[in-house]
This record gives structure tokens, sequence and C-alpha cells, in this order.
């Protein structure tokens, strides 16, 4: 049974992170590489792959959308200023899209916003009028608090 729930943390984390190595971190394995060359392990990822697809909702497009759109970026700021203190793991990065270390420094490209607005806003126009409080919802989570993403 213990096997089990380690293979089902490994594949967990692994389809949230795509990173083998902090997927084995996550489960006590050693190797993430080799786990993922195991035919159990794949057949395992198969399938919560299809179950995850069976699971995705137009709300949860729209609160990604949301949180693409009015998501802050000081996490992607204070990784391209402090690139050696900072701990990419710790950090909320969603809306970097590409991550690139040159020798002048570290460039952070972040998801185009006005993009995301008009895709979100597309999905709303296009949908049921509840798809406005499933906005609502999202952008009040992403601010922690009913209310707190509204300064104005």
């Amino acid at each position: 049974m213990e096997r089990k729930r380690s293979g089902d943390a490994f594949c967990r984390t692994y389809l949230q992170t795509m990173d083998p190595d902090r997927a084995a971190r996550a489960s006590g394995r050693t190797d993430g590489f080799s786990a993922l060359g195991s035919a159990r392990v794949q057949a395992r990822l198969e399938r919560m792959r299809e179950n995850a697809a069976g699971q995705l909702r137009r709300e949860d497009a729209v609160r990604r959308l949301a949180q693409l759109a009015f998501g802050g970026a000081e996490d992607a700021v204070y990784l391209a200023l402090h690139p050696g203190e900072a701990d990419p793991a710790a950090l909320d990065l969603a809306a970097v899209t590409e991550l690139r270390v040159t020798d002048k420094g570290v460039e952070v490209k972040l998801t185009d916003r006005v993009r995301a607005l008009e895709t979100l806003c597309a999905l709303l126009e296009s949908g049921p009028s509840r798809d406005a409080e499933a906005l609502y919802q999202a952008l009040a989570e992403s601010a922690g608090g009913e209310g707190e993403w509204d300064h104005g």
C-alpha cells in the first residue's frame, strides 16, 4: 500500500511540475528519470491524465485566465533581480512563459496579459452568465480574499 501512495505522489507531483527530480523528492524516490521509465508509472500517469482531462471544466479555464490576466509578477521580478538567492520552487511563476540566463543577467518573459484578457472576455461572452461569478470568485481567490483585488 505504501508503494502505491509513493507512486501516486510521484505521478501527481510530476503532472503538476513536469520535473522528475522534484517528483522523486516528493515521493521519497531517489531517481525520477528511472521512475518515468517504469511501465507501472507510465500506466498510472496515463490514467491520471485521462481522469484530469475529464475533470477540466469551463470554470477552470476562466479561473486560470483570470490568474494570468490579473496575477502579479513580483516573484518573477525577484527571480530576475536575485537569481542566486531565489528558490524557484517557492515562487509563483505561473505568468512566466520564458526564462533565459544570459551573460547580461536573467531575462524573463511574462504572459501577454492583453491576450489573456481578450481570451477571457471572449470566453465570458460566449457562455452563460454564471461565468461572471466564476471570474469574480477567481479574482477574489487570487487576491487572497473577497474584494481585496479592488484597490480603487
